[in-house]
């Protein structure tokens, strides 16, 4: 690949320029110098060991199970006969808005909530 870059410079930039262009061509030189010499051999490692089977443990404590992001947003709703406005709902459920969205949209698809005049989300 060759290079080729007119540029118009005082006397001083110029001689900087070409010291630091020849220091750097000289690194790249020797850099290829060393692949060129390097030693590419390859040599076969035995294969991995065998996965050993994974002990079951009993767990101490019963596990409940956690409450879908779906189940979050359709309690709160159902929290307030009166109907829960997006922001509260948010609030509430420490859920981001467009997790709030996607669960709404959910739920109504179900006709599980119905979204009010006002702006409110109902249980049905």
């Amino acid at each position: 690949m060759k290079l080729t870059v007119t540029i118009e410079l005082d006397k001083e930039s110029s001689k900087a320029i070409k010291t630091s262009f020849s220091l750097f061509s000289k690194q790249l030189q020797d850099l290829i110098s060393l692949f060129e010499n390097a030693d590419f051999s390859v040599e076969e490692t035995p294969g991995p060991k065998p996965a050993a089977k994974p002990v079951k443990r009993e767990s101490k404590k019963k596990s409940r199970p956690r409450k879908s992001n779906k189940d979050k947003v359709l309690l709160a709703i159902k929290k307030h006969k009166d109907g829960i406005n997006f922001k509260e709902l948010q609030q509430e459920t420490g859920l981001s808005g467009k997790l709030i969205s996607d669960n709404v949209y959910r739920l109504k698809k179900q006709n599980k909530i119905e979204k009010t005049e006002a702006g409110m989300f109902v249980a049905l």
